[in-house]
């Protein structure tokens, strides 16, 4: 009695050994899985770390298609089997060639599954119509089995990218044959793809030496990117090439989705009635990833940034709030500190000051205007407070003109004029203080 029967055209039939082939990259054996409005094939490694599955729609994908539901256990829905994937590849080996724009080998491929109670093998028989009336049969064994799916929650997967697949298979060229993990990080507006293998030593005998492989693709060449800056997804580079080879077969973008290393991956991508998800196992530092307070994304959906601080309003005020400089404390013109009763009593001015220093306010560029700035300038002697204060005098009129003792640009200090001063002895024509310094007398030839 049949209980699953649909046909394939010839290009169907190569589409579907093409599948075969990448199932093959994960498990040796495959599993079927019949509804009334699909047929799933899929395939489960042995270590259960990466998951392949191939749908195909029952209107669009085959000819015909047809599920016998009074056949199915009572209650059932579906129809399962298991077999081996080489033993499929042998029945539509060749025919992927002739299906793809030239006169094919065969016009129609029949598939019907017979499980008859007093027979203790099932079978599943393959027809290959051939031109000029021949037919091919092919009888293969299969056993019932439950088939297991990888569960993937694509509302959690807040990253993924989606590439074109001839992009992405013209760079897995350049990964080493004997490479084993690939590491897909974001950096700066470009993601890396690193393959390696690490190295293994027993000893001092080397058993598998280290091999590194980085290519940079940039953001633009993505058709969508959003992914946390600096954050490690570590695959397998034997199943992202299996993956990426048969999607370029197809002709179609693909997708990626997922949240954080140690967390499922998922690679998808659509043909006609062919929907293709691949659920792998990821490795990485979990905690570094989701821990990060304020994570930078590198994305090409909106903003190519997301702003991982308060803008600069929020932390600091506006240069219309600061407050203006302080004007600099200077002396009275016209009552002249005199003598050093007149100068006394600013010393406990400064004192009172520097005791009731006024708050500094933290986010102001000036500093706070007070006696305070005098420590930030040389360290005055004790000979030095007692005198008056000095200036410089650039309009070369007399002393007794200047309302504080001045000093001109020939090295004298004001103590030495007040020595002269208190002498009371008056300047002879010999000892007159020079006008001119030497470097500004220039001769005839000069």
């Amino acid at each position: 009695m049949s209980v699953l029967s649909f046909s394939l055209s010839p290009e169907a039939t190569a589409k579907l050994y093409e599948c075969l082939i990448c199932l093959a990259k994960f498990g040796e054996s495959v599993a079927l899985e019949a509804r009334k409005d699909k047929l799933t094939i899929t395939s489960l490694n042995l270590a259960r770390t990466a998951y392949a599955s191939f749908s195909f729609d029952a209107e669009i994908f085959f000819i015909n298609y047809d599920l016998n539901s009074s056949s199915l256990p009572k209650g059932g829905d579906r129809f399962t089997c298991q077999l081996y994937n080489r033993a499929l590849q042998s029945v539509f080996k060749g025919r992927a060639s002739d299906g793809r724009g030239r006169d094919g080998a065969i016009d129609r491929c029949d598939v019907t599954t017979q499980d008859q109670v007093d027979r203790m093998a099932c079978r599943l028989i393959v027809k290959m119509l051939c031109k000029h009336g021949m037919t091919k049969t092919y009888r293969l064994t299969y056993e019932p089995a439950e088939v297991m799916h990888a569960l993937f929650d694509k509302a959690s997967a807040s990253q993924g990218w989606r590439i074109s697949s001839r992009i992405m298979r013209e760079y897995i060229e350049y990964f080493g044959a004997k490479t084993e993990q690939l590491n897909i990080e974001a950096q700066a507006d470009k993601v890396v793809f690193t393959s390696f293998t690490e190295k293994i030593q027993d000893g001092n005998q080397v058993l598998k030496q280290p091999l590194e492989t980085v290519i940079a693709l940039h953001t633009e060449d993505f058709e969508d990117f959003h992914m946390q800056e600096d954050m490690h997804i570590i695959i397998s580079v034997k199943d992202f090439k299996a993956i990426v080879t048969h999607a370029e077969t197809l002709h179609t973008p693909l997708s990626a989705h997922f949240s954080f290393p140690t967390r499922p991956l998922q690679f998808s991508y659509q043909s006609e009635g062919m929907n293709c998800h691949f659920t792998l196992m990821t490795m990485g530092d979990y905690r570094a990833a989701s821990a990060t307070p304020n994570p930078q994304w590198i994305s090409t959906r909106g903003s190519s940034r997301q702003p991982s601080v308060a803008p600069p309003t929020q932390m600091t005020r506006s240069a219309s709030e600061m407050p203006p400089p302080a004007r600099p404390v200077t002396l009275p013109t016209s009552k002249p500190p005199s003598s050093q009763q007149q100068r006394k009593p600013l010393k406990p001015a400064s004192q009172q000051t520097v005791a009731h220093e006024p708050e500094q306010d933290e986010e102001s560029l000036f500093m706070p205007v007070g006696d305070d700035d005098r420590a930030w300038g040389p360290v005055a002697d004790q000979d030095e407070e007692e005198e008056e204060m000095l200036g410089w005098d650039a309009t070369h009129e007399a002393r007794e003109s200047a309302p504080y003792p001045t000093f001109r640009d020939s090295g004298r200090t004001t103590s030495s004029m007040k020595q002269q001063q208190t002498s009371g002895s008056a300047f002879s024509p010999s000892g007159l203080e020079p006008t001119q310094r030497l470097s500004q007398l220039h001769g005839m030839f000069d």
